[in-house]
């Protein structure tokens, strides 16, 4: 393996420029680095690439900017790797011994379960609460007696709640249900 240390040096005309430097002089530049306030360091990135067989590694000295970018690759790529040992991928058409048969992954997950479907409908049964929520008081209240399959006696349990009169119950249980048919959009109940 190679390395090669690249650092910005004072030319002769008085610019600076990156040049080659020795490994002496890049770690005199790393230890000085440690008294330095932030502003002032010099940051190094690391470079490695295989070049006719044999790694060849360049430790260049660039901005604050590019380090912190270079740095935020190659902390996520460790992550990445050290989670990626953590897991198994396996493909849905990969063959599970069963007691007989071999059967695919894909069938046994879509056999089963719904839960795409189930998420939806969570969703979109939680949307609907808000909405009812900002709507009317005893929206949510008639959702809940519907979905308890309680559409039939709501009624006389809205009278009791709410204080209000039979009729005046029947007129929020049809505005719900006009609710409820503008929300999902003009199914019939």
């Amino acid at each position: 393996m190679k390395i090669t240390y690249l650092a910005y040096t004072q030319q002769p005309d008085k610019s600076t420029r990156l040049s080659v430097v020795s490994y002496d002089e890049w770690k005199q530049i790393v230890q000085e680095n440690h008294m330095l306030p932030t502003e002032k360091r010099r940051y190094f990135i690391t470079d490695c690439f295989q070049d006719t067989g044999t790694l060849d590694c360049m430790v260049i000295e660039t901005s604050y900017e590019e380090y912190r970018k270079w740095n935020r690759e190659r902390m996520a790529s460790k992550r990445n790797r050290n989670l990626g040992q953590k897991i198994c991928i396996l493909s849905l058409n990969t063959y599970r011994k069963d007691s007989q048969d071999c059967v695919a992954l894909e069938d046994v997950l879509q056999a089963d379960d719904h839960t795409e479907r189930k998420m939806i409908d969570k969703v979109q049964l939680e949307a609907l609460q808000k909405e009812l929520e900002d709507w009317r008081p005893w929206g949510v209240f008639l959702l809940e007696l519907y979905l308890a399959g309680e559409h039939r006696n709501c009624v006389p349990m809205l009278v009791r709640k709410y204080k209000v009169s039979p009729q005046t119950a029947r007129k929020y249980k049809r505005q719900f249900e006009k609710f409820l048919k503008k929300f999902f959009g003009g199914v019939s109940f």
